[in-house]
C-alpha cells in the first residue's frame, strides 16, 4: 500500500503547486510592423503609444513613431528622424535603443546608442533624450562623450527616480548615473565582473545555441534594469543570466564609494533565466520575458512563479512599459533570429508584434 500513498501524495503536492499559482492574463493584440523590427516601447500616461527602430539596416525608417490609429506616424516629426551619415548626430536620432516614461511629468525619453547600421558608433551620437509630451517638444539633450561612454560601448535601458537617471551600458559593462538637474554623469562598475556577461551562460532557443558566425556567445554585458516601488532598490543583470543582482540607491549615489567598495554591497537577488526585458509593478512583482521558451513570467517578491503565459508569436519578448491603470504593453523584437544571434543567418520573419495585457487580479 505504501506505493500508491507515496503516488497519491505527490499528485497531490503536483496540484498544490498547480493550484498556487495563478491563472496567466491573455495577450491582446495591439499593433504589427512588416517591414523591421522594434526594439522599444514606450505608453504616456494618457496611454499615447511610442516605439522606437534602432538602425539596424540601410532604408530610409523613421527611428521613433507614435502609433495613432494602428499606424506609424513620425514623432517628434522634424529633423530627429533625418539623420544620414555626415548629418549633425547631436540634434538627431542615430540608432534608438529604448523608451522610457517618467511618470512624474509625463515626459518621454530616448536612448541613444549611436550606432549606425550596426556598427561603430557615429561620434557624438551617444545621447538621451528628453521630450515633453504636453507640446511634442524636446526639452533636453544630454550628451554622453568618449569619457562614459568609450570604444565598444552601447547605451541600454534607462530608469529616472527623481532627478537621478540611470543607464545600463551594455556594450562594455558599466552603469551610468545621470544627474539631470547638473548634468554630471557618473560611470560606475566599469571593471566589475557583476556588470558583464558570465562566460558559462549560452541560451539555447529550439535546438539552437545562439551564436554569431564565429561559433561563439554573443556578450550582451548589464542591460536590465529596474526600480523597487520605493525607490530604495536599484535591480540589473545582462540578458543571458543567470543572477539578478541589486544595491541600494543611496549606496550607488554616494559619491565618497569607491567602485570596489560598491561592489561589496551588490547582492545576488534571485536566478534568473535569459531574458530579453524585466519590469516590477507597484507590488514589486517582477515580470520576466523568457527567451527561450516564448514566455512572459511574472514572480513574486520572494521569487516563487505566480503565473507563466507562453506563446509561440513571443520570439524574444522585450521592452515593457505599464500605465498608471495597470495595463502592460511589451514589443516582440526578434532579437534572437537577427543575424549575429543565428551564426549569420536572418530568420526574422514578420509581422513583429506590440502586446498588452492585463494581470488577473489576486482578489
Amino acid at each position: 500500500m505504501m506505493k500508491p500513498i507515496i503516488g497519491m501524495l505527490v499528485s497531490l503536492g503536483i496540484s498544490a503547486i498547480a493550484a498556487a499559482q495563478q491563472r496567466a492574463p491573455e495577450l491582446k493584440m495591439v499593433a504589427t510592423a512588416t517591414e523591421r523590427n522594434w526594439n522599444g516601447i514606450a505608453v504616456s500616461n494618457y496611454k499615447r503609444i511610442f516605439a522606437d527602430f534602432p538602425l539596424w539596416e540601410k532604408g530610409k525608417n523613421p527611428s521613433l513613431v507614435e502609433l495613432k490609429d494602428g499606424k506609424e506616424v513620425v514623432f517628434p516629426g522634424n529633423e530627429w528622424n533625418n539623420w544620414q551619415p555626415g548629418k549633425d548626430p547631436k540634434k538627431s536620432f542615430v540608432s534608438l535603443n529604448s523608451l522610457y516614461i517618467n511618470r512624474d511629468d509625463n515626459h518621454l525619453w530616448v536612448t541613444d546608442a549611436g550606432e549606425a547600421f550596426g556598427k561603430d558608433r557615429v561620434s557624438g551620437a551617444p545621447k538621451l533624450v528628453e521630450i515633453d509630451l504636453s507640446n511634442n517638444q524636446v526639452v533636453n539633450v544630454f550628451l554622453i562623450g568618449d569619457k562614459y561612454a568609450p570604444t565598444g560601448s552601447h547605451l541600454n535601458d534607462i530608469r529616472i527616480l527623481g532627478d537621478d537617471v540611470f543607464v545600463t551600458e551594455s556594450g562594455t559593462g558599466a552603469i551610468l548615473v545621470l544627474n539631470r538637474k547638473t548634468g554630471e554623469i557618473r560611470r560606475l562598475l566599469a571593471k566589475s565582473t557583476l556588470t558583464k556577461a558570465a562566460p558559462k551562460a549560452q541560451p539555447v532557443i529550439d535546438g539552437f545555441r545562439l551564436q554569431g558566425k564565429d561559433g561563439k556567445t554573443p556578450v550582451i554585458n548589464v542591460d536590465q534594469i529596474e526600480l523597487s516601488v520605493d525607490g530604495k532598490i536599484l535591480f540589473f543583470m545582462s540578458p543571458f543570466g543567470p543572477n539578478l543582482y541589486k544595491v541600494a540607491v543611496k549606496d550607488l549615489l554616494d559619491t565618497k564609494l569607491s567602485d570596489e567598495e560598491l561592489e561589496k554591497r551588490i547582492l545576488v537577488d534571485r536566478k534568473v533565466n535569459p531574458v530579453g526585458g524585466i519590469i516590477m509593478d507597484g507590488e514589486d512583482n517582477l515580470y520576466l520575458s523568457e527567451i527561450e521558451t516564448s514566455a512572459i513570467r511574472c514572480e513574486s517578491k520572494d521569487g516563487s512563479t505566480k503565473w507563466l503565459l507562453q506563446d509561440p508569436r513571443l520570439v524574444w519578448p522585450d521592452a515593457y512599459s505599464i500605465t498608471p491603470d495597470g495595463t502592460f504593453y511589451l514589443v516582440v523584437a526578434q532579437i534572437s533570429n537577427m543575424p549575429f544571434m543565428r551564426k549569420g543567418k536572418d530568420l526574422r520573419h514578420p509581422p513583429y508584434y506590440i502586446f498588452s495585457f492585463n494581470p488577473i487580479s489576486d482578489n
